[in-house]
């Protein structure tokens, strides 16, 4: 049975470390608030754009990182240092008020899988904001519940992206990608 649900995936899955959110959407607020992960903050906005010119970099990064690891090491530090405006910005705008708290999930380009305390209905819709690391890309989109399990004294919950814009999804799928290939370099090591 597991073997089919993974081969059904249009995505890779991969376990991660994410600042995450939620809220439940309820059936009065969810036609008003709905669109709304289509009018992102700017810093938002700002803080996603970094990240895929971070990521169109990275080519050139390993051929100064291969001539110059002094050079490299400085670029990095400076990276280091745009992450965190980076974040503080995100935290200002579209994130704020948010209760953000780092925890482990499975995530794909499709969906996430995370553990919460309080019991979620299958098909209850979710404003979900998560935050990608080490990018301080972030992601804000509605999900549906389609599945929550009791463990432990709390729960697994499985959701869907029901209303994710097209270039989040893109670079969710790079991260992905991403922390697919550093973990295939971490076990080599």
């Amino acid at each position: 049975m597991e073997q089919e649900e993974t081969e059904r995936r249009g995505y890779f899955r991969v376990d991660d470390d994410v600042e995450l959110s939620y809220r439940i959407v309820t059936q009065n607020s969810r036609d008003e608030d709905f669109k709304l992960p289509l009018n992102r903050a700017e810093n938002t906005e700002l803080a996603n754009e970094l990240e895929k010119m971070k990521s169109a970099s990275r080519v050139h990064f390993r051929q100064v990182e291969k001539e110059s690891p002094e050079i490299a090491r400085y670029f990095n530090y400076l990276e280091k240092k745009i992450d965190l405006i980076a974040h503080h910005l995100i935290m200002k705008g579209d994130f704020e008020g948010f209760n953000n708290n780092t925890q482990p999930v499975s995530m794909s380009g499709s969906g996430l899988a995370f553990h919460i305390e309080s019991e979620l209905k299958l098909g209850d819709v979710i404003e979900l904001k998560f935050i990608l690391s080490p990018s301080q890309a972030g992601i804000h989109c509605y999900s549906k519940v389609v599945n929550c399990r009791s463990v432990g004294e709390g729960f697994n919950v499985a959701v869907e992206f029901v209303e994710l814009p097209e270039e989040d999804r893109e670079l969710l799928i790079r991260h992905v990608v991403q922390k697919q290939i550093n973990n295939i370099r971490q076990q080599k090591d």
